[in-house]
């Protein structure tokens, strides 16, 4: 396709709590964005899910009002291209039609099916199984249950009239390209979570016979599998028409959050590591080969780039935490309340996390509300403020709750170090929380790394899905993106804070190692 400056491409990026729609150049320079919230319901026993069409009236709604602001670039818009959570699962029949609200990455409830088909000696494994999962794909099926694997099993055993109707078992993105094509396909990074697929060769993902057959699911309800890269066809003519896009915009495969950070952090060079900092979190190392962690819950894994592999270590919980501080513990809806919570809420945290010194008064925060996923897969581990004394104040709880996320980004960055066989510095960072300069700052002390932020960070998702798009039309490539994505600023770690931050991060690990069986004589229900 002939390359122009002026052309451009919609780019959706569908999160756990909102669908952001961008404005984006071919070259990823964003031109304006709009964002529009969606409910997450959390259920007993470990259920998470949410509405798929809520999902998309947010999509729709927020394209609307994004491009109202600039009606002249609705006839430039060349591409449209969807970023969405991965490991979900959502059951559909042979017109799309949602049998159930979607099964998102946060949801345990398939855990004991899993533990019924994997279950063994090894690290909680079968040996022979074990070997074969992890030759094959990479990884394993969570334990935990975190994953579309159990997912998918859930839904068989629970909902059997469900599972008998269930012509497609869908994630996120699979959902959002149907939406945009009317077409039942699956992207080769997002089908890494079923595991039954042979990824050794990154470039030729490809459904295997006897891992379908241990997941007990038929090959039929799985869709067929494309690359990130692919052009799926021409938007649907509703769709564009209510859009007011031009009929023959392409849509692009797309992919899942993670991949499509990385590619919008510009971090894709090999070993090049980008740490995402939004509702959950996680540490990304693009890498030239295949291997497996099991121990630290990590692998390297197909992703958007065709011919690479992403290392991928997440961590449940980040800003959320600071979410989950300013609805149940500042500013709840209960009979105690005297004000509402600010609209510049996460600006005024950080004035108040400013008014801390580093180490925040001997106070510490595990940032567990939701378990973990590495470098430990534990679905019992849980929040909590320590060493709290009459001395303490709200501004030592609420910058403790981010050196907390920043521990545990630290605890992430040394399996994966050793994954890479290298230090990895700098690091790209993104998401909502690296608006803040407090908390990249606290990140750089706290990991003893350059962090580079970068420009329009909470865009990352938004801009990786419109580079990968720009890819797939032939109007850049892969190499260019480094050059192309813009460093707003680099924080450097503070010497001056190395001695307290290492012995808070010692004990930050020994909470968890000296708590673990407490939280699972607590937590485990059965």
């Amino acid at each position: 396709m002939t390359k122009s400056s002026d052309q451009y491409v919609l780019a959706i990026d569908l999160g756990t709590s909102s669908a952001k729609v961008g404005l984006f150049s071919i070259y990823g320079e964003a031109f304006g964005w709009e964002s529009e919230t969606i409910p997450l319901y959390l259920l007993e026993n470990g259920g998470a899910e949410q509405d798929a069409q809520d999902g998309w009236n947010a999509i729709i709604a927020a394209s609307k009002r994004l491009l109202a602001k600039s009606p002249a670039s609705r006839k430039k818009i060349i591409a449209v291209c969807a970023s969405t959570p991965g490991a979900g699962t959502l059951p559909v029949d042979r017109e799309g039609n949602c049998l159930m609200r979607a099964i998102t990455w946060l949801d345990t409830r398939g855990a004991e099916y899993t533990h019924q088909i994997a279950g063994g000696p090894v690290a909680g494994y079968s040996a022979s199984k074990l070997s074969k999962w992890i030759a094959r794909t990479g990884g394993v099926p969570f334990l935990s249950g975190k994953d579309s694997f159990a997912h998918a099993l859930f839904v068989k055993h629970k909902h059997p009239d469900i599972y008998r109707n269930t012509y497609k078992f869908l994630d996120c993105v699979d959902y959002i390209d149907f939406r945009l094509t009317g077409k039942f396909v699956t992207t080769s990074d997002a089908v890494v979570s079923r595991w039954v697929t042979d990824n050794r060769n990154p470039g030729q993902i490809k459904y295997d016979d006897e891992l379908l057959q241990w997941s007990t699911i038929e090959r039929e309800k799985f869709p067929d599998i494309v690359r990130s890269i692919d052009v799926l066809g021409p938007i649907l003519p509703n769709v564009a028409d209510e859009l007011g896009l031009r009929r023959d915009v392409q849509v692009v495969a797309g992919a899942f959050d993670i991949p499509a950070a990385g590619v919008g952090s510009g971090a894709v060079d090999n070993f090049s590591a980008h740490l995402y900092i939004g509702t959950s979190s996680w540490v990304a190392v693009h890498v030239p080969f295949k291997k497996t962690d099991l121990f630290s819950s990590m692998a390297s894994v197909p992703c958007a780039i065709p011919d690479r592999y992403l290392l991928i270590a997440t961590q449940e919980m980040a800003g959320g935490n600071l979410t989950w501080l300013r609805d149940n513990i500042l500013f709840p809806n209960d009979a105690l309340a005297s004000t509402k919570s600010p609209e510049n809420f996460f600006d005024a945290l950080n004035q108040v996390a400013e008014q801390t010194p580093a180490g925040s008064h001997g106070v510490m925060y595990t940032p567990w509300l939701f378990g973990e996923r590495t470098p430990v897969d534990d679905a019992w581990i849980r929040a909590g403020f320590l060493n709290l004394s009459l001395h303490n104040t709200r501004a030592d709880m609420v910058r403790a709750v981010m050196e907390g996320v920043a521990f545990n980004s630290r605890w992430l960055l040394a399996p994966v170090e050793k994954f890479c066989g290298k230090s990895i510095n700098p690091i790209n960072i993104v998401g909502g929380g690296a608006n803040s300069n407090l908390w990249c700052q606290i990140h750089a002390d706290v990991l003893n790394r350059t962090i580079r932020q970068v420009e329009n960070p909470v865009l990352a998702n938004a801009r990786g899905a419109a580079l990968i798009a720009s890819v797939g039309l032939g109007c850049t490539t892969f190499d260019d993106v480094s050059r192309k994505v813009k460093i707003q600023h680099e924080y450097q770690p503070n010497p001056e804070n190395r001695k307290l931050y290492d012995q808070l991060f010692a004990e930050f690990v020994n909470v968890y190692k000296q708590n673990k069986k407490i939280y699972e004589r607590l937590n485990r229900k059965t």
